[in-house]
Formats: C-alpha cells, sequence, structure tokens
C-alpha cells in the first residue's frame, strides 16, 4: 500500500514536471514572437507579458516536486559531512518535517485563494480579463505536488530508504 502510495506520488511528480517543461517552452516561443513582432513590426503582443507571468509560475512550481526526488534542490553538505550519520538523519527527518509544514500550509492558502478567487469571478486587469482562477489554480497544485513530495520524502526517510534517485535516474523508468 505505502510502496503504491510512493510510486503515484513519483509519477505524479514526474508529470507536472512535464507540464513544467512544456510551460517553459510555450513561454519561450511566445516571448520570441513578441521580441520578433515589436522589433520588426512595431506591433507588441499584449497578452505576451500576462501570459508568460502564468508560464513562469508554472514552470517554477510544477517541476519542483520532481526536483525533490531527483535531488536538484539546492543543498549545502558542508555541515553534514561533519556529523554522524545518525545525527545527519535526524536532521533531515526534521527538515524534511519542517518543509512539508510549510509548503502544507502554503498549498492550504493557496486552495482557499483560488477557491475564493472562482467564487467572486475575479480576472486579470489585463485586456484578455483571464479568469483568475486558471492560474491559482495551476499555482495551488504545484505547491500541493510539492507537499505531496516533501510526504513522500518524508515517508522514505522513516523507512530508511533513499529519498532521492540515485545518479542518471531521472525520466519515466525512475517512477515506475
Amino acid at each position: 500500500m505505502i510502496d503504491r502510495f510512493l510510486r503515484a506520488s513519483d509519477r505524479i511528480a514526474y508529470s507536472t514536471a512535464i507540464v513544467a517543461a512544456l510551460a517553459c517552452l510555450a513561454m519561450a516561443a511566445m516571448l520570441f514572437v513578441e521580441v520578433i513582432t515589436t522589433s520588426f513590426f512595431a506591433w507588441s503582443q499584449p497578452w505576451a507579458v500576462e501570459y508568460s507571468t502564468y508560464l513562469l509560475a508554472m514552470t517554477l512550481f510544477l517541476g519542483s516536486g520532481w526536483a525533490l526526488r531527483a535531488g536538484g534542490h539546492i543543498r549545502v553538505n558542508a555541515l553534514l559531512t561533519l556529523l554522524p550519520p545518525p545525527l545527519v538523519r535526524l536532521l533531515d527527518l526534521l527538515g524534511t518535517a519542517f518543509a512539508l509544514g510549510v509548503i502544507g500550509f502554503a498549498a492550504a492558502a493557496l486552495v482557499e485563494q483560488a477557491i475564493r478567487t472562482y467564487k467572486l469571478g475575479s480576472v486579470s486587469y489585463f485586456p484578455q480579463e483571464t479568469p483568475l482562477v486558471v492560474p491559482q489554480a495551476l499555482l495551488a497544485l504545484a505547491f500541493v505536488v510539492m507537499a505531496l513530495a516533501f510526504l513522500t520524502r518524508l515517508v522514505r526517510l522513516l523507512r530508511r530508504q533513499a529519498p532521492e534517485l540515485d545518479e542518471g535516474g531521472i525520466g519515466p523508468s525512475a517512477v515506475e
């Protein structure tokens, strides 16, 4: 049961990382078009600024759960190399639990904000008047996935399993 949860969590994190990569690609294409049309045709795309902002947030946060699993988050190991392994494990457990609490709180607040935005029918102040529930829901999803990734890491640490993938363990085969 727990192993199925861990595998499902990894699949979710990997899937949202793919969405983040596609969002990055879309943002780059959109901004490329904006630069070309503005520079050569004096014709700006007013939607480019708005949607590139949303895509930037998607790129940054939707891939965070997988980055955690793949060991891609920044970590300072200088102090950890001087400590005995049991203390390192305890610090990792405490740090992961603390991060889970912070990210979980942020996820809950963002979900609540998206629901409130939906109920109010809020739209962006840009000419496109994008319903703000869409980007806010995606950001909330990203934080929920990140909280799930921290929970998964905590479970792996408690089970004395490796919380991060080995070198080269990035890709669909790592989540199966």
